[in-house]
């Protein structure tokens, strides 16, 4: 679908809109700041065991009775935030659970940036994944989706990026935490407006995910397409950092045989010991699996993710009499910036433009254009 490019309105210099800010940032703290900033990764499936960092699955609902006089805050903050600002002089068409919305791109990204990455990851962490979110927004205005021909974009994390409205955040975040959470990430899309990564004077595709596996990996091994700022660069997290960075996951042999065998009907399960089904490995430079041949017939390892339904491509087979054992490690397809990695290079001092650098080799962050 063609569509045309979504145009600006003009807008005054950053230090004539700085002054205006300022001005209602004084207005705010006198007034507003009682009423407590309440505004609305791919983490949303994220373990109850990290009920605290965990920002879709932890099943706290203890928020639900305060979530009506949060979202009216987040309203009231909205307006305060979206004044003057780049972002919320955008409108975007937000498919959303089948229903087409229409929403400002300030409101959008504050539900991205909710759903995707726990507010309790540190502050520069979670601007960082503002500036990808909103990046990898504008990228989708300029490449459409063939999806959602009927919108700009969508709220599911597996075609375009999770989104979360005021009302859901807030019920599943602590009743305690919900409000200082909120304020976390009103902050990460305000203090970063009208900001995106470009290369080549284009918005980059700015894929994410939840945890690398020591290393990140490049857009050409995952989706064999070569792209220069998707490369395989080292990461810092770890299973002290990241919860459940290791998995595993079981599979009846006879169910393995039976499910391989339709996805590759080439493949020759006959071999009595089903450790005899597995060949050769490939690594890639930072020793990562790649490929594994499995009844003569070579398998990507994203492909077996997929498949089998695992965290990550990452991972380790081993075959015990009548079961199939798969030792994963991370989560996510490891392109891009790993949300983990960037909370831990965050603890570190770094700045949000210092970690998108970090995981988007040779992109700039620069104010949007179209």
């Amino acid at each position: 679908m063609n569509r045309k490019p979504k145009k600006l309105a003009k807008h005054p210099t950053r230090s004539r809109r700085a002054t205006v800010l300022a001005a209602l940032g004084l207005f705010a703290l006198q007034f507003l700041l009682p009423l407590a900033l309440v505004l609305p990764s791919a983490l949303a499936k994220q373990s109850a065991a990290a009920l605290d960092t965990a920002p879709a699955d932890s099943g706290d609902t203890s928020a639900a009775a305060e979530a009506d006089t949060g979202e009216n805050a987040a309203a009231e903050s909205t307006r305060v935030q979206q004044a003057d600002t780049l972002d919320g002089s955008v409108t975007l068409t937000v498919l959303i659970d089948g229903e087409t919305e229409t929403m400002t791109l300030a409101d959008y990204l504050w539900g991205v940036v909710a759903a995707e990455m726990p507010a309790a990851f540190q502050q520069e962490a979670l601007n960082a994944q503002a500036i990808a979110a909103r990046t990898y927004t504008l990228y989708r205005l300029e490449n459409p989706s063939a999806s959602h021909p009927e919108a700009d974009i969508c709220g599911d994390s597996t075609c375009c990026q999770a989104w979360m409205s005021v009302e859901e955040r807030m019920a599943q975040w602590d009743s305690d935490k919900a409000d200082g959470y909120a304020e976390k990430i009103t902050q990460a899309v305000s203090s970063t407006d009208g900001l995106a990564l470009y290369y080549g004077g284009e918005p980059i595709l700015a894929a994410f995910h939840a945890i690398s596996a020591g290393s990140t990996k490049s857009a050409l091994e995952v989706w064999g397409q070569d792209i220069p700022y998707l490369q395989a660069v080292e990461s810092p997290e770890g299973e002290d950092a990241a919860p459940n960075y290791y998995s595993t996951v079981s599979v009846d042999t006879a169910d393995f045989a039976a499910a391989f065998s339709e996805a590759y009907p080439e493949a020759d399960l006959t071999a009595e010991d089903c450790a005899d089904w597995f060949g050769e490995e490939t690594y890639d430079a930072a020793g990562l699996p790649v490929s594994i041949e499995i009844g003569g017939v070579e398998v990507e390892t994203s492909q077996l993710r997929t498949l089998f339904d695992l965290r990550s491509a990452t991972f380790t087979v081993e075959c015990d009499g009548d079961t199939i054992t798969f030792y994963v490690t991370g989560y996510g397809h490891g392109v891009g910036m790993s949300q983990y990695g960037a909370n831990a290079l965050a603890k570190e001092g770094k700045t949000a433009e210092e970690i998108l650098a970090w995981y988007y080799v040779g992109a700039e962050v620069q104010e949007m254009s179209f």
